[in-house]
């Protein structure tokens, strides 16, 4: 999905922070405990952050049983736990990295090499969950897609050779956060950037084509751009059935698709038609 060389320029720090906290979360801001050991024999065992750590074993005998046995000891201070045979994350390494090619997107090889991480099971462990939805930077978007799911909607949604924009207003005029992806030919993101605070004066249900115009004015071909508040932003995020959810608010008008495209536009159709049914 990314370019070789994406460029960001003209980040709004406060909504690039908001943005971070919002939809991503690194393995390295989990407070986890990592164990290492060699046939069984436990060499090392930490807290990422410092916390003693309750119920440690010396000898690992059942690597899935162990890793959520030490979870559950220490659950209060612990959002992860990690076992891993010494041996195995040799062998692991070997292969991930000869596997690399210059020519691969980087955030696919990034994808494939945390998801290898399930082929090496029970020699590397994660509690909960599977290495592939634990390890490497996690999205956080409404739903929790995995990197296959939205490199699907990139596809299915973007056009090639445009801005895709998207703006979350806490009130009437001042933006929560945004983001504005440009998109090559190649459909590979070029561009990185953030909404300019203050191009609404008064409510941005009525003025957010000021910011279609800005974006179109600033960079390229705007092909499709998405509006909302705050607090529907948070209605999706909360729902069971966040997709179904997006779709019924952009149908009746709570969210603002403009410009939108034919993929999106039998999106929504097909819902409206299911709701009439």
């Amino acid at each position: 999905m990314l370019d070789k060389n994406p460029l960001m320029i003209d980040l709004d720090i406060d909504q690039w922070s908001k943005l971070h906290n919002e939809f991503l979360l690194g393995v390295r801001e989990k407070k986890r405990i990592t164990l290492i050991h060699e046939k069984g024999k436990v060499l090392n065992i930490t807290h990422s952050h410092n916390e003693s750590i309750n119920r440690p074993i010396s000898i690992v005998v059942d690597p899935q049983r162990d890793a959520k046995e030490l979870f559950e000891a220490n659950k209060e201070s612990t959002e992860l736990v990690i076992i891993l045979d010494r041996g195995s994350v040799e062998t692991y390494y070997d292969e991930v990295q000869s596997a690399w090619t210059a020519e691969e997107d980087l955030d696919h090889y990034m994808y494939r090499m945390y998801s290898k991480l399930d082929c090496y099971y029970p020699g590397i462990v994660t509690y909960p969950g599977p290495a592939s939805k634990q390890l490497g930077l996690q999205w956080l978007l409404p739903g929790k897609p995995g990197f296959l799911e939205v490199e699907s909607l990139i596809n299915n949604f973007v056009e090639k050779s445009t801005v895709v924009t998207m703006a979350v207003f806490e009130d009437s005029t001042k933006l929560w956060t945004s983001l504005i992806l440009g998109f090559n030919e190649k459909k590979k993101i070029s561009l990185i950037t953030s909404v300019k605070q203050g191009l609404i004066e008064k409510n941005w249900r009525n003025e957010y084509s000021k910011i279609n115009s800005w974006v179109n004015d600033s960079y390229w071909k705007i092909g499709l751009a998405i509006y909302m508040s705050k607090e529907t932003y948070q209605e999706i995020s909360e729902s069971k059935d966040c997709g179904y959810k997006f779709k019924q608010l952009c149908s009746d008008g709570t969210i603002i698709v403009d410009p939108s495209n034919n993929n999106l536009d039998t999106l929504i159709a097909k819902y409206e038609l299911h709701e009439l049914s």
